[in-house]
């Protein structure tokens, strides 16, 4: 019992020990105005090389480059992106000539699929896409990306969250003019809006589509909607409640449905899956690891993630980050078993 607890004091000091703390920790970029956003957009986050990096058998610290690359990695573009990606190409050409009647394109999917990663890489892209086709230009912003807000006085304020992205935060007075000459000017194509599932009550998506048809007719832009159970909510003939419908007839209309579903165990689904394995295979750096090393690994991670995207990402990052630091430098299967995630921890 003695020794017990001078170990257990041992280790609550070891706990307590002052150590070098970070004035300014790296964190995620929150694009919470144009500014941000840009400067995410343009942001690669290239994969650091093992020669600047310290050597094998060397104690990283926090700060570690390969440490913090390995915290999130690459976003990987899987085969569901690329469709995705030429879907809203070819919306964004039908609506972008029309003064009237645009159709927007709706994501949707269960928990952890991918869906807002999807959504920022679509305009990850867009912007990239431009900028490298006309050249940079602080005065065009062509794509905008919003969170539903948060509801303030009972209702939420979209203006504001518009005005803010902008750049055009202010305290007083309805920026809905503004937004809209800002819009036009600066040639935004697309806006990219999450968390539709926030949308609880009838009358909270009725009054927000609204406004954001309104600003989508006004200013020309393709609005992208996004969340659970997404398409029952913006789908404009869901809200509709003048035309009567035939009998059997489903009440959609015609905004096209990006659904992202959780990769199954078909054998289709399970070659779908080692294809993204591979991406992030290709992405690791790690000194002791060799291409195909987590390619071999597929079946496990597809076992453990159940084909969850969110969880894929969490094991992959969280095994090559432990990589580190035990100084193994790969990914084993006896690595990944020791990765709690999504398991039971007995204490």
């Amino acid at each position: 019992m003695v020794a017990d607890k001078a170990g257990e004091e041992e280790l609550l000091a070891r706990m307590s020990a002052p150590v070098p703390m970070f004035l300014a920790p790296p964190a995620p970029l929150w694009p919470e105005d144009c500014y941000a956003w840009r400067a995410l957009a343009a942001r690669l986050v290239k994969p650091p090389d093992l020669a600047d990096c310290a050597p094998e058998g060397t104690k990283v610290t926090e700060h570690d480059p390969r440490l913090l690359y390995h915290g999130h990695m690459n976003i990987v573009v899987t085969p569901a992106i690329t469709k995705a990606l030429k879907v809203v190409a070819e919306r964004v050409y039908a609506n972008r000539q029309r003064e009237g009647g645009k159709v927007g394109i709706i994501v949707e999917g269960p928990r952890g699929t991918g869906k807002s990663a999807l959504l920022r890489w679509i305009g990850v892209d867009w912007e990239r896409k431009l900028s490298t086709l006309y050249g940079p230009d602080e005065n065009r912003i062509p794509v905008i990306v919003l969170n539903v807000p948060a509801t303030a006085r009972g209702h939420r304020n979209w203006a504001g969250a518009f005005a803010r992205f902008l750049g055009q935060d202010r305290e007083s007075g309805d920026p809905t003019d503004s937004i809209i000459r800002t819009m036009r000017k600066a040639g935004t194509l697309l806006v990219l809006i999450d968390g539709i599932e926030r949308l609880r009550t009838a009358v909270e998506a009725e009054a927000a589509f609204q406004y954001l048809d309104m600003i989508s007719e006004e200013t020309g832009a393709t609005f992208i909607y996004c969340g659970r159970g997404a398409r029952s909510i913006v789908d404009p003939l869901t809200r509709d409640n003048e035309t009567p419908l035939e009998p059997n007839e489903q009440p959609w209309g015609d905004h096209p449905l990006l659904r992202t579903p959780r990769i199954g165990f078909s054998e289709e689904e399970a070659r779908t899956f080692a294809v993204i394995v591979d991406r992030f295979d290709k992405n690791l750096r790690l000194y002791r690891h060799t291409r195909g090393d987590l390619l071999e690994l597929s079946p496990v991670l597809h076992t453990r993630s159940r084909g969850s995207m969110r969880a894929l990402s969490h094991l992959i990052c969280q095994a090559a980050q432990q990589a580190i630091l035990s100084q193994q430098e790969r990914i084993t299967r006896e690595l990944l078993d020791s990765i709690p995630l999504g398991g039971v921890v007995h204490l």
